[in-house]
């Protein structure tokens, strides 16, 4: 029988949690206490014996109903650590119980969902190389006159909150709630020396492109970013993005753009960065009453 138990969130150890996710075959920013604490406050867990597994419970309540939807900014969560299938089945059996609507991502390594999505990484210890097109569009960029620059302290969050806000807002039509959680995961990841920004800016020192990336010195996602040069096409993003790649190289073993539910433009960007595809699951149950389902659409 699992051990696995219940644990609210005052009651979690988070140096143990963080040692448990760190330690696990797949030790994901988005599963740690400081990015968790951002995008899902309040979450409580299903916790092992000494935290030998544990599974983040990242739960909401609206309209009187409780229900387990996936963080903003957040690919995969699911059980982590050294567990077995019995306890994946006692955690999925736990939430399917208590909760009648769940949307939820599993990581790569929890198979039990109902569907699939996908994501692009570079795996380090494995060659990888940027195609043709992204070689051409990195010495576009280097040839305009643009650099890459690392963005330190209250700088950084300075230009998030001013050309990355609007692009949430604007491109991704992401409402306000979800700006403040993403402008909280910056500070969040700032506090623990995990969040890096850069920029690139052209020959008269304007923004051409910015991206924020957090690592934690195994796993490094590509958070958000945008470019200014979509119309021109001079390659902006293209050199920011393997800047950052090369810059990780030596300070962590994977780089993982966070994708989803991808574009084939975004794919086709993240392939010919390097990026191989890896799926992993979602886990969608629309348990609710019919006349709450009708609401719900």
């Amino acid at each position: 029988m699992s051990k696995l138990h219940y644990i609210s969130h005052r009651e979690i150890d988070f140096v143990k949690w963080d040692q448990t996710i760190l330690n696990s075959k797949a030790p994901l920013v988005f599963a740690q206490s400081f990015y968790l604490n951002a995008t899902s406050p309040g979450w409580d867990a299903l916790i092992g014996e000494n935290y030998k597994c544990v599974f983040p419970i990242t739960s909401k309540t609206k309209h009187g109903i409780n229900y387990l939807p996936q963080p903003h900014f957040t690919s995969q969560l699911g059980l982590f650590g050294d567990y077995t299938k019995e306890d994946l089945n006692f955690c999925i059996d736990y939430i399917t119980k208590k909760y009648k609507l769940i949307e939820i991502e599993l990581n790569h390594l929890c198979n039990h969902s109902t569907a699939t999505k996908c994501t692009f990484v570079i795996k380090y210890k494995k060659s990888y190389s940027f195609n043709e097109n992204t070689k051409r569009n990195i010495s576009r960029a280097q040839n305009n006159g643009f650099k890459v620059e690392d963005v330190k302290g209250s700088d950084a969050m300075h230009l998030s909150q001013t050309y990355l806000i609007p692009f949430l807002k604007n491109e991704l039509g992401l409402n306000e709630e979800a700006q403040s959680v993403f402008m909280i995961l910056l500070k969040n990841a700032a506090e623990v020396n995990k969040l890096h920004t850069f920029k690139v800016i052209n020959a008269n020192g304007e923004v051409m492109a910015i991206g924020t990336f957090i690592s934690n010195g195994k796993h490094t996602i590509f958070l958000k970013g945008t470019n200014f040069d979509k119309k021109e096409n001079t390659g902006s993003m293209h050199l920011l993005v393997s800047h950052a790649i090369k810059y990780f190289e030596d300070k962590s073993e994977t780089f993982d753009f966070a994708g989803g539910s991808l574009s084939a433009g975004l794919a086709g960007f993240y392939k010919g960065l390097g990026g191989e595809q890896v799926d992993y699951g979602y886990l969608n149950i629309n348990n609710l009453p019919w006349y709450i389902k009708l609401f719900k659409k």
